[in-house]
C-alpha cells in the first residue's frame, strides 16, 4: 500500500486498540518511517481540504473517518505485482498501480504498488495520495466515474481520456511525467497503471511507454475479468 495509507492505518490500529489517538513515536515505529518522514505525511494528511487525520495535542493523531482495512490489508496479486515489474522492464522507467479511494468527499487515488528497476526510490506525499483531478493516473479513474457538474475544460479533458484510452500530465516530481492506462472490470475502472518517464524522454520513447502502459493494463483488464479491455464510459 501506499505509505501515506499505511500511516493512515497505522494511527487507526492505535486507535482500535487503546482508545486513544496515536503517538508520533507509535506511527513512526508501526510504519518502518523516521519521526520527520511520519510527522510529514501526518501533516500533509491534517492539511489537506478534506482531511483525514486531526492532532488531538503536539505528538498525538487520530483519524477524522474509520480507517479502511485497519485489520487484515489487501495486496496486489502475485500475478499483477508481476505484471508491474514487466511494465518498468519494458518501458525502462518506474512503474506504478493506483487505485480508488471514493468514500472521500474528495475522491482519492492512492499508490498501491511500484517497480522501481534500476531507479532510485523516490519518495514524495503526492505519488502516494493526490485528489482524481490532480493527475494521469487520477484522470483514467475519473473519466470512468459518472459525471457530475464539472468545468468545461475538466469535461473536454476526461472526454479525450476516454477516446484515447490513456492520459498523460505532470508527475509529482517535476522532472517527470505521468502517463497512465485504465485497469477495467467490465465497464468499470477499478485502477491505473502508470510510468514515470523523464520530461525530456524523446517522442518515440514516449509513444513506447504509451503503449507499454496500455497493454499492460490491457493484460491486467483480461485478467481480472477475461474481457479484453474496453472504451472507458462514464
Amino acid at each position: 500500500m501506499g505509505r501515506a495509507m499505511d500511516v493512515v492505518r497505522a494511527v487507526g490500529k492505535v486507535q482500535q486498540a487503546t482508545g486513544r489517538g496515536a503517538r508520533l513515536s507509535e506511527v513512526a515505529a508501526a510504519t518502518a518511517l523516521d519521526s520527520g518522514t511520519a510527522r510529514r505525511y501526518l501533516r500533509t494528511m491534517m492539511t489537506a481540504q478534506d482531511p483525514m487525520v486531526r492532532q488531538l495535542r503536539r505528538g498525538t493523531y487520530e483519524l477524522t473517518w474509520h480507517a479502511p482495512g485497519t485489520g487484515a490489508q489487501a495486496q496486489p496479486s502475485h500475478w499483477v505485482q508481476g505484471q508491474l515489474a514487466q511494465c518498468q522492464v519494458r518501458s525502462g522507467h518506474i512503474a506504478l498501480l493506483f487505485s480508488p479511494y471514493l468514500l472521500s468527499r474528495h475522491p482519492l487515488r492512492i499508490c498501491e504498488g511500484r517497480a522501481w528497476g534500476p531507479h532510485e526510490p523516490v519518495i514524495h506525499d503526492d505519488i502516494d495520495i493526490a485528489p482524481l483531478e490532480a493527475d494521469a493516473p487520477g484522470l483514467v479513474i475519473l473519466a470512468g466515474q459518472p459525471d457530475r457538474a464539472r468545468t468545461r475544460d475538466m469535461a473536454r479533458t476526461l472526454e479525450r481520456v476516454r477516446s484515447s484510452g490513456y492520459a498523460t500530465s505532470s508527475a509529482a516530481v517535476d522532472t517527470h511525467l505521468y502517463i497512465a492506462a485504465p485497469v477495467m472490470r467490465g465497464s468499470t475502472v477499478t485502477g491505473a497503471v502508470a510510468v514515470m518517464p523523464p520530461r525530456t524522454v524523446s517522442a518515440s520513447a514516449r509513444a513506447r511507454c504509451i503503449q507499454t502502459v496500455m497493454d499492460t493494463a490491457g493484460a491486467m483488464t483480461l485478467h481480472l475479468t477475461g474481457q479484453p479491455r474496453i472504451r472507458i464510459a462514464a
